[in-house]
């Protein structure tokens, strides 16, 4: 064997002997620092870190700590280096990389009666330096609506946090009364508007807790035009007023790179509603959404992702509470299509950095979306009839700034597999999933 093939051994095998004793070595801290900080506060990060200054602690939570900074609205990078101190002591520094977190929102578009409707927006994601969340939106989409948010996730402790909402908005909904003849629709102004309140718990690392109380109004008005007047009598026009509670459960074992991303992640979320009626019979929804992620070499990225969303069966009515539409289950497809009571989706896209340097990014992909929806009056089993099974193909580009939260922009163009429906250009902020 060569000399150089001899020293490159050993080094490695030295490399992993002291690797493995380093993961496993308890130390004590002598400080805590933090470098590259802007904006964020380091006593804000020392309070949710792990390792503490005067405590023994492995390298594993060095580890944890950095992914914990970099899942932050406002971190767009982290990074750590261990310095020694004495003889027992050692120096932590977290090197920060931060995100421009004051985010201006601007969306156009059509509307569903084809009129020009807009969106402007202001977010920010890391409020007085301690990540609270708080902004609102206005909108015109055919009708008028609004929003306020407020979120400190770590209020109270380094695990418990609050926030609050209000929203009012009203959108042109389509309602399908007759399930196998979807193609005509009935216009109907849908209305709510209502407060909620929400309770961020962080048992650990990998799972988060909320619990939300909401109350609102919710209102169905017929939405008559010249061209219908006087053909419908007695259309119905539910509205109720009710309190939904909220509660979910979300798994995050994510490794984010800027725009690649590897791990998995679950959100579970149960809603239950304390009233119903004789046309909004929603009493429950459940959703679950299961998402995959792998890196592909140094610049692809594979993404998977499977939603269910599942509500008491809705039977002789209409109004059925889950929806299939472009932004939420399936690209191309078109705004609000379909409705049920319950809505299985896949959505597989391979992500590909074609241009990077710097802070942009233009990101290609290729997607394949999958969903079903069971309709009223039907039994589970036909969510993936060949009448309701809607699959599409299609690629897309993103344009990405990597040290502005979110910024994301998105254009999607889906084509359709199955015959039942059109293609469609799909627009948004921030990756699909």
């Amino acid at each position: 064997m060569k000399m150089k093939n001899i020293r490159s051994l050993i080094f490695l095998l030295l490399s992993l002997v002291c690797f493995n004793v380093l993961a496993q070595t308890k130390f004590k801290v002598e400080s805590l620092n933090f470098e590259g900080l802007k904006k964020t506060k380091a006593s804000f990060l020392s309070r949710i870190a792990k390792v503490k200054p005067n405590k023994e602690v492995d390298s594993v939570l060095i580890i944890t700590d950095v992914e914990r900074i970099k899942r932050l609205d406002g971190i767009a990078y982290a990074d750590y280096k261990v310095e020694t101190v004495g003889e027992e002591g050692y120096k932590v520094t977290y090197i920060i990389k931060e995100n421009f977190s004051i985010i201006p929102g601007v969306r156009i578009g059509q509307a569903a009666d084809d009129s020009f409707s807009y969106r402007f927006s202001a977010f920010e994601f890391n409020g007085l330096g301690r990540n609270i969340i708080f902004g609102g939106f206005y909108k015109k989409e055919v009708f008028n609506a609004f929003g306020v948010f407020l979120e400190h996730p770590y209020l109270f402790t380094n695990k418990l946090g609050l926030g609050v909402n209000y929203i009012d908005d009203s959108t042109q909904q389509p309602i399908f009364f007759n399930a196998n003849d979807i193609e005509n629709e009935t216009d109907y102004i849908y209305t709510t508007r209502g407060p909620e309140v929400i309770l961020f718990y962080e048992l650990n690392f990998h799972n988060r807790f909320e619990f939300g109380v909401k109350t609102s109004e919710e209102r169905y008005t017929f939405l008559r035009s010249d061209s219908n007047e006087g053909t419908f009598i007695n259309v119905p026009e539910p509205s109720l007023n009710r309190t939904a509670f909220r509660g979910s459960h979300e798994y995050v074992d994510l490794d984010i790179q800027y725009q690649n991303v590897s791990g998995f992640r679950n959100l579970f979320e149960a809603t239950v509603f304390n009233t119903s009626n004789r046309l909004l019979q929603t009493n429950y929804i459940l959703s679950n959404t299961t998402q995959y992620f792998k890196n592909i070499g140094s610049r692809g990225n594979f993404a998977t992702q499977l939603q269910l969303r599942l509500s008491n069966p809705i039977e002789n009515s209409a109004f059925a509470p889950i929806t299939v539409d472009n932004q939420l289950n399936t690209r191309g497809v078109g705004n609000t299509v379909d409705r049920g009571a319950s809505v299985v989706a896949l959505n597989t896209e391979y992500r590909h950095t074609l241009f990077e340097k710097g802070w942009f990014v233009i990101q290609g992909n290729g997607f394949v979306d999958i969903s079903g929806v069971q309709r009223p009056n039907a039994n589970f089993g036909n969510i993936l009839s060949s009448e309701t099974t809607r699959a599409y193909s299609g690629v897309g580009l993103r344009f990405i700034h990597k040290y502005i939260f979110n910024a994301v922009l998105r254009f999607d163009y889906g084509i359709n597999l199955t015959g039942n429906g059109a293609n469609g250009l799909v627009f948004g902020i921030g990756q699909y999933f």
